[in-house]
């Protein structure tokens, strides 16, 4: 290793300025290209990126080496994706892409919301390359179709893998996890773990959101004994997914001794976390007691702090506190109250009986009502017996999704009561004719750490 490397290694180590290093690079008589790449990477890790463009155009003869380090210093910006356009036109351009020019212009990809058929083109390239088997490469394109919602996608992806290591699973468990394939995820870690294959803090919490999504307090315990073992239980990320595995569990208790056990490390997420596992289970005081700790202890609480209060509010029926709590959000803490916020305060209304004011508050909010809105309002008119508010309710909510079944059953149900047969064969047939299914009943249970789903009929 030459002399100029030698002091971009310390330079690294010391975060030593990069233009100083760039000096002393340039006097060096031992500079070669590798140290304009280097160079070029240190620019970027400084938010540089205008001198590592500099630097670029310094280089004589760029190499794959360098158009990648160029590549991947605009990872999240478009440019990244031109400087690959220019590379693959350069008159000198006499090689070929290799699997980390891949993997940076997949995060690219994934990052901007409107290159998905470019991310498509990439992809058959490195098909043609033979790239997208290998580790580096795969993991970036299972993240590419998972930012994209395509979990079955990123699966294929994965499957043809070959030598999967810790990184690839770690893409596949999360990509199954966003995307609502909590079983899959689990399975995947399950796999994971028997072909002993290392975990890692992603891959651990990926698993642990999985089971808090499904509910799953056994795989939680699982999960939490692995993450002992493998040294994670202090890291913020892993302590977070085990507070909200915990919470959606309904076992606070386990929760909060985690969060009290993690408390020095955390941050507001894990605080919200902790808030929201109160929150759900309508513990009102439980969630005032830990938003006014988090206060004492430094933290502004966001905007999910108090969606958890609120939630808090909604779930006992305490209209006149959450309308208060709305009022001192924005007031004495500057946060604009979102359409979830207002959604908490509708259905602390209706569960108060107040369905008028409710259906005011929803009509009056600044924001355009959505599916969950009318969805709560139509709740609790079934919930006090109002069939009129409830039909209206439910055309509301057929507007936005004239395919929820929960509208068409929950309506009919409200009318039979109330004797309005008519009214009811009118609500079956419309839904008969627009081919709407009730969704059949699903549950799950955990048998030595396996999660078994079974659905009605």
């Amino acid at each position: 290793m030459n002399k100029a490397l030698d002091r971009g290694d310390a330079a690294q180590t010391n975060n030593t300025d990069p233009r100083i290093l760039h000096a002393r690079t340039l006097k060096s008589p031992y500079t070669d290209r590798s140290d304009f790449n280097n160079l070029i990477t240190l620019y970027s890790k400084s938010n540089l990126l205008s001198y590592s463009l500099r630097v670029f155009n310094q280089i004589p003869s760029p190499n794959i080496v360098s158009w990648t380090s160029l590549i991947s210093a605009h990872t999240n910006s478009p440019l990244s994706l031109r400087f690959f356009l220019s590379m693959l036109c350069h008159p000198t351009f006499s090689f070929l892409p290799n699997q980390r020019t891949f993997a940076s212009l997949f995060k690219t990809c994934a990052s901007l919301s409107y290159s998905f058929t470019f991310g498509l083109s990439l992809h058959s390239m490195s098909l043609k390359l033979s790239f997208n088997d290998k580790p580096f490469c795969g993991s970036a394109l299972v993240n590419f179709y998972s930012k994209f919602r395509l979990p079955d996608y990123a699966k294929k992806v994965f499957d043809e893998m070959h030598d999967k290591e810790e990184v690839c699973y770690s893409a596949m468990i999360v990509c199954l996890a966003q995307n609502s394939r909590c079983v899959d995820s689990l399975s995947v870690f399950a796999d994971m773990r028997r072909r002993d294959v290392a975990s890692t803090v992603h891959s651990v919490s990926g698993a642990l959101r999985s089971a808090a999504e499904l509910a799953a307090m056994e795989q939680c315990r699982i999960i939490h004994g692995h993450a002992l073992v493998a040294g994670f239980d202090r890291n913020v990320v892993v302590g977070t997914a085990l507070i909200d595995g915990y919470g959606k569990a309904g076992h606070v208790f386990d929760a909060r001794r985690v969060f009290d056990e993690n408390v020095s490390v955390l941050n507001v997420v894990a605080w919200n976390a902790m808030l929201s596992g109160y929150a759900q289970q309508g513990d009102k005081n439980s969630v005032l007691e830990l938003f006014h700790l988090l206060e004492t202890r430094g933290f502004s609480p966001d905007e999910y702090s108090f969606l958890a209060v609120l939630t808090a509010f909604s779930n006992a029926g305490l209209a006149s506190e959450s309308e208060k709590w709305i009022e001192k959000m924005r007031v004495r803490y500057g946060l604009e109250p979102g359409l979830e916020h207002y959604t908490c305060l509708i259905g602390a209304y209706g569960r108060a009986g107040r369905l008028e004011d409710a259906e005011k508050i929803a009509m009056e909010m600044p924001f355009e009502p959505d599916a969950a809105v009318w969805r709560a309002l139509l709740s609790s008119s079934a919930l006090h017996g109002a069939s009129d508010m409830a039909l209206r309710m439910a055309h509301r909510l057929l507007e936005v999704n004239p395919y929820d079944d929960s509208a068409y059953v929950i309506a009919a149900n409200v009318l039979s009561a109330s004797g309005r047969w008519d009214e009811v064969a009118a609500m079956r047939k419309m839904m008969k004719d627009r081919r709407v299914r009730k969704e059949g009943g699903r549950s799950w249970i955990e048998v030595k750490g396996e999660v078994h789903v079974f659905l009605g009929g």
